[in-house]
């Protein structure tokens, strides 16, 4: 700060000691630009008008005291001088924000103490300035900040650490850092230390902190140490910044990821099992089943591939089942199955696409009547549920859980098997029904009841219930 020139407001009423001020700094070659006042109200209109690096004024002023200087100075430095130099008046103007205090002596030797009173008063009033910038910024910041000593102790922390980990001040502040980190004992999920993708192409190690209520919670940590004059190591900040949202898109991004992988791998396997068995079907001489099952997989590369449109009208839902039941009858006399439709006796309208419907029963009778015993039972029930229609499929085979259906037709060990045992349209069909249940939005499930019968069910939004018997069906040759 050497060789900077301040622009200083001396305060003097007293003419003598004003031209002993000027006469000191044109002397010593001080780089001061010096406006003077000789009184309070003079002073205030100065002040008003310019700013200052430094004021130094007088204690008494004709038409008042240094203490209404300090009130109109604001935030310029302020050195008082006085001529009686009691202790009192020293008190009053300290607690009155001054920098400093001189006393006047007869042979003005304080006019010495004014360049390095001056400089040190500027210099202080830079670093206020600096850690009132500092503090704004870090009680602004979203991120959590909080200053140890070197033993560990908590010793400040800003307002967005009591936010996110729950602290008032005067609870966290005296308190071991240490309580923040988890302990040694924590599941795979809560591990102490992880390594996360930070903004750009790097990466950053990530830790999990614990809040005030126990919860746990991922941060991006850093810390710095504070030096002393002496320069040893003081203080320890450190900055701690939520990432919660930021590791929930790297899981779900990680998850789809996998899914995509783990669905390429499933379309690529089937492709290789749809094109053996063509091959073999179409060796064997079985055209017709050979088509269904390329017509299947056809489907199921529109649905992959979202270009499977639907076709949607209204339509009775129960006379599409009660139609394909009687498709079905002599399909199911082949293996002296009782094959029953269980339906109601009102019209149960759905909004959907008749075709995709009329494929959904039919893939789900084929396949009910094909995993049935000999002599079985098959039933083919639809019920009003509210807002949709629930039809169920029931079989005789062996009994699945509820949401064995999604590992069914997911599964690429079992879609392996199906395919060589020439059960390829059972897999096909299953998931052919599926999607386009779902594209409806309904939703398909299979139960076992008590009686070791299967229960394929599904759902149906529903358009509305009519009791009379003369609705127009469309596409009755679908079945």
């Amino acid at each position: 700060m050497e060789n900077t020139r301040y622009k200083i407001l001396l305060i003097e009423d007293d003419q003598l000691d004003q031209m002993a001020f000027k006469r000191f700094v044109e002397n010593n070659a001080i780089p001061y630009d010096c406006t003077i006042s000789g009184s309070v109200s003079q002073a205030k209109q100065v002040l008003n008008s310019d700013q200052f690096d430094i004021i130094i004024t007088d204690h008494s002023l004709g038409d008042g005291t240094a203490l209404e200087i300090l009130e109109a100075a604001k935030n310029t430095p302020v050195i008082v001088v006085t001529g009686a130099g009691d202790e009192e008046t020293a008190v009053k103007a300290w607690k009155a924000g001054a920098y400093d205090y001189l006393v006047k002596d007869l042979g003005q030797n304080y006019l010495k103490a004014i360049p390095i009173t001056v400089e040190n008063a500027i210099r202080h009033n830079m670093v206020e300035k600096k850690l009132q910038l500092l503090s704004g910024a870090v009680m602004s910041t979203d991120d959590s900040i909080y200053i140890t000593d070197m033993q560990g102790k908590i010793v400040y922390v800003n307002k967005a650490f009591c936010k996110t980990y729950g602290y008032k001040e005067e609870e966290i502040v005296g308190q071991n850092g240490n309580l923040l980190w988890i302990g040694k004992h924590q599941s795979r999920n809560t591990r102490s230390v992880f390594q996360t993708k930070a903004v750009g192409s790097g990466w950053e190690v990530g830790f999990y902190h614990r809040r005030k209520d126990d919860s746990v919670f991922p941060v991006s940590l850093s810390r710095s140490n504070i030096k002393g004059t002496n320069g040893r190591d003081v203080a320890i900040v450190g900055v701690a910044r939520d990432i919660t949202e930021r590791i929930l898109r790297e899981d779900e991004l990680r998850t789809e990821s996998l899914k995509f992988k783990e669905k390429n791998q499933l379309q690529n396997e089937m492709a290789i099992l749809v094109t053996e068995t063509l091959q073999k079907l179409l060796e064997d001489g079985n055209i017709e089943t050979a088509k269904k099952v390329a017509g299947d997989y056809l489907d199921i590369a529109k649905i992959d591939t979202d270009k499977m449109e639907l076709n949607k009208q209204k339509f009775n839902f129960t006379s599409l089942a009660s139609q394909a039941v009687e498709a079905f009858l002599p399909f199911a006399a082949e293996k002296n199955i009782d094959l029953k439709k269980l339906t109601p006796d009102s019209e149960l309208v759905v909004n959907a696409d008749y075709d995709r419907m009329a494929q959904v029963l039919i893939n789900l009778l084929s396949r009910a009547i094909k995993i049935s015993p000999v002599n079985g039972h098959v039933g083919v029930r639809v019920k009003d549920a509210g807002n949709e229609l629930t039809a169920e499929i029931q079989d005789e085979g062996q009994p699945l859980e509820r949401n064995e259906i999604h590992n069914i037709i997911n599964c690429p060990d079992l879609i392996k098997e199906q395919f060589p045992a020439g059960q390829e349209d059972l897999i096909l069909g299953l998931r052919i029904a599926k999607e386009f249940i779902e594209m409806h939005g309904g939703h398909i499930w299979a139960e076992s009841s008590e009686s070791k019968q299967n229960i394929f069910c599904f759902t149906v939004p529903k358009s509305g219930v009519r009791q009379e018997d003369n609705m127009q069906v469309s596409s009755a040759d679908a079945i």
